[in-house]
């Protein structure tokens, strides 16, 4: 596994997916060995049996995606050299230099993960540093032996932007439903966040950009305060538009009811989920939308945008989904959660389809995967030795996994 974030480091959901994936993989029986950047270089085999490798490399260096990836080519070959390596697993365009080079170079299968397009975060292509990422994101998808995506969302955006063949399965993200378990003081929380134990709270957990819509939500306050007064919005995350928001809430006059914490530790914004009155997820642009998994899982109500993958994963009452960038009928179903009696089914159904996207399931359906082209790679090669030289055809193995959860 290659990826540009590992927990305890973390600044969207890649981190989670993969620290995730790779315990459930190595659960499942595989060797799994994870490359990827840290304040300090070095090893450790984490609980679980995940061999971790970390390269040492300065987050605030201009070219720190290039030496990265350096680091991780250098490290990637000598773990190919001393261990039996079967498949390289990318995850996003940062890594997509050392992992190509990796997989030619030492002749392994490569399969991607691609979370989100530069397309899709951006709105389009509109200039020289978003194209550059673009082409790296063809060249990886093009490259690979086969993709994964998160949802039939991104994989019709793949497909469109890309042309990309058959080559690509939908697994979802899961959760670990266990780690809502924990007991808190609920009262004690919102007197710390929102400054009294009886105040609403309306939680928010993301990065801080124009795709995550959290302008959307504050623009939906004025409207959620009429009828109930008594409410606080607590962002939690951090990004290049805190300023530009923290000044809507300003001139809207909802400062005073809006609490920006920046980035907080895994423990406490667990807490922070099991103790909110709803979660809100209001992405104009959301390839899953893990946020929402988890607040199922913390047995929280949920509001989130119909889009994207949040429109696959919320079905059947288990949470409520308004059209994206529409203050108004945000403001609307938020205050229906807050001021309704019948969220307790809602929760409950919500909590159910948590428990059935367990990491063990995607982690065998990913096993799956390799499987796959690790046959189709054999028979190539068997074909090879035998067609003394002329061109062969690739032989045809089936339909590829795929991991239904709806």
């Amino acid at each position: 596994m290659l990826s540009w974030e590992y927990p305890p480091y973390k600044i969207g959901g890649i981190a989670e997916h993969v620290g995730a994936l790779s315990r459930a993989l190595a659960r499942g029986g595989h060797e799994v060995h994870v490359v990827t950047p840290g304040r300090y270089g070095g090893y450790e085999q984490q609980p679980g049996g995940v061999h971790l490798h970390r390269i040492e490399v300065d987050p605030y260096t201009p070219d720190y995606i290039a030496r990265m990836n350096e680091g991780m080519k250098e490290f990637g070959a000598s773990i190919i050299y001393g261990y039996d390596i079967d498949v390289i697993h990318a995850h996003d365009w940062m890594v997509s230099d050392a992992a190509i080079e990796l997989a030619k170079t030492h002749r392994i299968p490569l399969v991607a993960t691609m979370h989100s397009t530069e397309f899709g975060r951006s709105g389009g292509i509109k200039e020289a540093y978003q194209m550059r990422i673009h082409e790296k994101e063809q060249r990886l998808v093009s490259t690979a032996d086969h993709v994964i995506v998160c949802s039939e969302s991104m994989k019709k955006e793949l497909k469109g932007l890309f042309g990309i063949g058959d080559n690509i399965s939908v697994v979802p993200n899961g959760v670990e439903v266990s780690k809502f378990s924990l007991k808190i003081d609920r009262g004690a929380l919102k007197s710390r966040f929102c400054g009294s134990r009886d105040t609403k709270m309306i939680l928010f957990l993301g990065r801080l950009v124009y795709q995550k819509g959290v302008n959307v939500l504050i623009g939906a306050m004025p409207r959620i305060l009429a009828e109930c007064p008594d409410t606080k919005l607590v962002i939690v995350g951090e990004g290049p538009m805190r300023m530009q928001l923290e000044r809507e809430a300003f001139l809207l006059g909802v400062a005073e009811h809006v609490v920006f914490t920046g980035y907080l530790d895994d423990y406490t914004v667990r807490c922070l989920l099991k103790a909110a009155d709803v979660l809100v997820m209001p992405s104009v642009y959301e390839p899953f939308g893990i946020v929402v998994l988890e607040a199922m899982a913390a047995r929280v109500p949920v509001v989130a945008s119909d889009v994207g993958g949040i429109s696959e994963l919320i079905n059947d009452g288990e949470g409520l989904k308004v059209p994206p960038d529409n203050s108004y009928a945000l403001a609307d179903a938020i205050v229906s959660v807050l001021t309704g009696e019948d969220v307790l089914d809602m929760v409950e159904r919500g909590y159910n389809k948590a428990i059935a996207m367990d990491w063990d399931g995607i982690a065998e359906a990913t096993a799956g995967i390799y499987m796959h082209i690790l046959t189709s790679a054999a028979k190539r090669e068997e074909l090879k030795s035998q067609s003394d030289g002329n061109d062969y055809r690739e032989v045809e193995t089936g339909d590829l996994w795929q991991y239904r959860y709806s």
